[in-house]
């Protein structure tokens, strides 16, 4: 289940970009609409939204850009990662790649100061590394 290959590369990349979207919608859209109430938080020009037509073009440009990424990361989990980041194991870690990304691009935004930004662009960078190797500490490679 889940060897090597093109489709299970597909299948653990789409894990990785759903646990990513989940974490990052949750964080970006959710917990401020909660937090103040207003829809504006979230999106500029909700009315905009009642119009079928700037719907299905927000809908469409979101499933592109998943594709996009999905796409990408398979190509990257196929080529350059061997059969030990494949399996049941290698898809909870994945997905907690995904979730610990979103919380730690996230994350410079709520400690850093304004004057600070440009840190935060260094410290994003460095959480693609630090979220890779936190999921592989919590779901060890198997032996």
């Amino acid at each position: 289940m889940l060897a090597k290959s093109k489709r299970s590369a597909l299948l653990l990349s789409a894990i990785t970009v759903l646990g990513f979207g989940f974490i990052s919608a949750l964080v970006n859209i959710l917990i401020p609409y909660l937090l103040s109430g207003d829809l504006h938080t979230i999106v500029a020009r909700p009315e905009s939204l009642d119009e079928p037509a700037e719907f299905i073009v927000l809908l469409v440009s979101v499933i592109l850009l998943l594709l996009i990424l999905i796409a990408t990361g398979a190509f990257w989990i196929y080529r350059f990662f061997g059969e030990r980041y494949y399996g049941p194991r290698g898809a909870l870690r994945w997905a907690l790649f995904g979730a610990i990304f979103a919380v730690f691009l996230k994350a410079p935004d709520w400690f850093l100061a304004d004057n600070l930004r440009p840190l935060g662009a260094v410290l994003r960078i460095l959480s693609l590394f630090v979220a890779f190797f936190m999921a592989r500490w919590m779901v060890p490679l198997e032996k």
